[in-house]
Formats: structure tokens, C-alpha cells, sequence
């Protein structure tokens, strides 16, 4: 490659420039595009977020990247980030193994192996980053937050369990969607494919039951504090969809699974959660509703674990404001009465069953509701969030709301700790998306201050509270 090249794309790179580097490498002849340049052309597939345009180019050339510990690292990358966690943890493996001394490398080892549960690999590979790089090992495991990298978690013997009970009941799962951070409890989604007998997948949470929930004192003794949900999807569901409208399901199963920690709450049998507006731009569902696993068998229901404890399962249903409006008056079994079968698997465009319920001056309510942390938002929830805070656990220092990403569920809002220097924003792996709910949970003076509009900024004070920052002039 010409030198002059090689240090442009390399100051590309450190500018977060990398379309400049793919447009630069495509204006190569083919002749001219050898295998370094196909390594820095995957390289910026990766991090403008197009893994599998990445790998295509990686496996062109993998004859000669056999012995480059680069090109390995590169494809891991690629497939850890399409949640392909057993080829990207072998593929660091072998990166670790040709060059021993990438503390990059072995980082990622970390991540695959906390991914895949190897408890072993993983505290080996965080030895081995702290030897390395000790700047690295402080900012990403520092002393006083070691629970953010050991979230909650089954047991083996536990997890045997409630894994074993998956299969029996619900069937088993050639894919699991891995979650990638997971700063209180690690929280995995088993697919279970459409059959002959259920047309329909069935979507089961992994992970969700390590927690103890804060269930009221009158009932601690009836083994409600541990649960999984589940939701059942179409068979025509692009399960695999990253726009809204395919993913919301996914999403509100890992929302769900996280709000008792992040609300020191519970959610059991009958209980709604609204969103506060529909759920995607093709539906009016905009809450849901918790029940028994409908479709399956009686036995479904409670997973028994081998310290004599259980793991409760329920069924997540997607429901209406009027069918909401219905249960909170007139309680769960009321709602559920009116229910068929076949409006236990999501369907975006059913009719509500409560289309005729009109609410009487006399209803009051029998329950409150269990209301997110950003009640009543409108359009799109995500954000993005440095590490420090989705990791780390640090408070947010500034955020402003910029346009939101085109095409994506995007709100603008953007969150900082307040001491990331352009070295560490420049970094995408340093940035997470995130629900607004799940930045507003630690911090509650925040939600009020999300209507601002594009624009906005605000950076918390001495006193700890949120001020305004006015703009600079031109």
C-alpha cells in the first residue's frame, strides 16, 4: 500500500472517519485493492456497523490471513457483533494466540467468554488484559465497579435447570440472542423455531430469574420472586428484523426482564405495563400484560430448581389502551375472559376485545399501574449512552439531543459521564445504545427534561442537579 495511503487511513481512523476510508479504498481498482487494503476496507465495514459486508471481504482473502492475528481479530469482531459468539470467541482465541501481547485482543476474549458463560476463560483474559495495558484494565474494570462486569447470574446447576425446563415445555432453540452488555443482570433470548404443532415462535428469557425480585412481605412465601417471560410471534415474524416494527417484542422482553432491579419492584401474574404509545408505527398495542404461558402445558408454568426454589414463567401479551383501561378497573381475569386463544400470539392488527367496554363514572381503579421511568413518551426510546454509564454505573454528567439516527429507533438523546475525552468518544465501542427508561431509572431528575427539543443541552451542577447550557454564539 503507499505509504501516503496507509497514513490517511490510519488518520481517518483515529477521526472516526471511516466512510471517508471505504470510499477512498473503493475507488481502487481491484488490481490495487490487495489484502491489506481489503483488511483496512472490513476494518471500517466494522465500525460503521455493517459486520457482514466485513466478513465477506475478511473471507476473500482468508488464505492469507491464516497467520495475521489482525485478520482474526477483525473477523471476530465481525461475528461478535451479529452475536455468532462461539465463531467470534474462536476466532480471538486464535487471534490471542498468534500475537499474545494485543491487549485488544484478549479485551475481546473477555466480552465472548462472558458472552458464551466461560467463567474460567473470562478471568484468565482479564488477567491478561491487566498485565498488558493497565490504563485499559482501570477504566474498564475499575475496583469499585466490579459487579457491572459480574452482573447477576444462575448458577450452573440452576441454569441446567431452568434451561432443561425451556426444552421440555417449550421446545428447543437452535439460536440465542446474546446480550452483549449486561450491567445488572445478563439477560439471553432462546428462539424457538414454528412447528407443525405451534405455527409460531416462541421468544423464552434466559437469565431474568437470577435476580430476586422485592415482592410485597405478604407474599414471599408463595416462591414469586424469580420469573422468565416469554411472548409467542407469528410465523411470518422476521425474527431477525432490526427495524422496530420486527424488534419491539425483543426489546420489551429485555425491558421487562430488567424493571424489578432498576424499580426495587416485581412483576407477576396480571400485572400491565404501559408503554405509552404504540409500540411501532403499524400498531395501536401499546402495553402489555403478564399471564400464564397459555399455550403450553399446565407444568409450563413454574420451574422447579435443585435448591428446592422456583422460577416462574409468563407469558407476555400485547395489549391495548382500552383493554389496559379495561384491567385496571376491572381487574386481569376480567380481561382475560374475553381473550381467545389466538390473541396469545401477537398479531398487530387484532380487534380489541374491549372495543364495546366503555369506562363507567363509578370504575376506579383496583390497582395502580406499574409505569415506566419516562411515562407518557412519545416516538422513539433509544438513545445512546458512553460505557461509564451503561458499565460502569457512573451518574450522567451532560447529555443533549442532537437529530436522531435515520431510519433508526432513535430519540437524539445523547448521555456522558462528563470526562470522556475525544480519544474515548472517538472509539464506537465506547457507545451503547440504550432505552431512555434505562438512563432515567438511576436518575429520575432526567426524564423530565427529555421533551426539550433538538438542541437542548444540560450538565449537572455542583449541587447535583441538571442545569441548561445555553448556547455559544456564532
Amino acid at each position: 500500500m503507499d505509504e501516503q495511503l496507509r497514513a490517511q487511513l490510519e488518520a481517518w481512523h483515529e477521526q472516526d472517519e471511516h466512510q471517508k476510508i471505504v470510499d477512498a479504498i473503493l475507488k481502487l481498482s481491484p488490481e490495487e485493492r490487495g489484502y491489506e487494503e481489503i483488511g483496512q476496507l472490513a476494518r471500517a465495514y466494522n465500525n460503521l456497523k455493517e459486520p457482514e459486508k466485513a466478513i465477506a471481504l475478511l473471507l476473500s482473502v482468508e488464505e492469507q490471513g491464516r497467520e495475521d492475528f489482525r485478520w482474526h481479530y477483525r473477523i471476530g469482531y465481525s461475528y461478535y457483533y451479529l452475536d455468532r459468539d462461539e465463531q467470534a470467541a474462536a476466532e480471538f482465541d486464535r487471534a490471542v494466540e498468534l500475537n499474545p501481547d494485543d491487549a485488544d485482543s484478549w479485551f475481546f476474549v473477555v466480552l465472548a467468554s462472558r458472552a458464551l458463560g466461560n467463567r474460567e476463560r473470562f478471568e484468565l483474559a482479564k488477567e491478561r488484559v491487566r498485565a498488558l495495558d493497565p490504563a485499559m484494565f482501570e477504566q474498564e474494570f475499575p475496583p469499585d465497579r466490579e459487579e457491572s462486569y459480574c452482573p447477576e447470574q444462575y448458577t450452573r446447576e440452576m441454569f441446567d435447570a431452568v434451561e432443561a425446563h425451556i426444552q421440555q415445555y417449550f421446545g428447543s432453540y437452535p439460536l440465542v440472542f446474546h446480550e452483549k452488555v449486561s450491567p445488572d443482570i445478563h439477560v439471553d433470548i432462546c428462539l424457538i423455531e414454528p412447528t407443525p404443532e405451534r405455527d409460531y415462535y416462541t421468544l423464552v428469557t434466559l437469565g431474568m430469574g437470577a435476580h430476586r425480585m422485592n415482592v410485597p412481605d405478604e407474599l414471599r412465601d408463595r416462591g414469586l420472586d424469580r420469573a422468565e417471560l416469554l411472548i409467542c410471534l407469528p410465523a411470518r415474524w422476521n425474527v431477525r428484523g432490526q427495524s422496530e416494527k420486527w424488534y419491539w417484542p425483543l426489546r420489551w422482553l429485555k425491558v421487562l426482564a430488567r424493571l424489578p432491579g432498576n424499580q426495587d419492584t416485581w412483576l407477576g401474574w396480571g400485572h400491565t405495563v404501559p408503554k405509552g404509545s404504540p409500540f411501532s408505527y403499524n400498531t395501536n398495542l401499546s402495553s402489555v400484560i403478564l399471564t400464564e404461558p397459555a399455550l403450553f402445558d399446565a407444568g409450563s408454568a413454574v420451574c422447579h430448581l435443585p435448591d428446592g426454589d422456583t422460577v416462574n414463567f409468563y407469558q407476555v401479551v400485547p395489549i391495548y389502551q382500552n383493554e389496559l383501561e379495561c384491567k385496571l378497573h376491572r381487574g386481569a381475569e376480567t380481561l382475560l375472559r374475553l381473550f381467545g386463544q389466538d390473541a396469545y400470539v401477537v398479531d398487530i392488527d387484532r380487534p380489541s376485545v374491549c372495543r364495546n367496554w366503555k369506562l363507567e363514572p363509578e370504575d376506579e381503579p383496583l390497582e395502580p399501574r406499574v409505569e415506566p421511568v419516562v411515562p407518557h413518551w412519545e416516538g422513539p426510546a433509544g438513545c445512546l449512552a458512553t460505557r461509564r454509564i451503561t458499565r460502569d454505573k457512573l451518574p450522567v454528567g451532560y447529555f443533549y439531543r442532537e437529530a436522531p439516527v435515520e431510519g433508526a429507533p432513535d430519540s437524539g438523546w445523547r448521555f456522558l459521564e462528563g470526562s470522556e475525552d475525544e480519544a474515548y468518544m472517538s472509539d464506537p465501542a465506547n457507545t451503547e445504545v440504550c432505552h431512555l427508561d434505562t438512563i432515567c431509572a438511576s436518575d429520575p431528575e432526567i426524564a423530565p427534561l427529555l421533551t426539550s427539543p433538538q438542541g437542548a443541552a444540560y450538565f449537572r451542577g455542583e449541587d447535583g442537579h441538571f442545569y441548561y447550557e445555553e448556547p455559544m454564539e456564532d
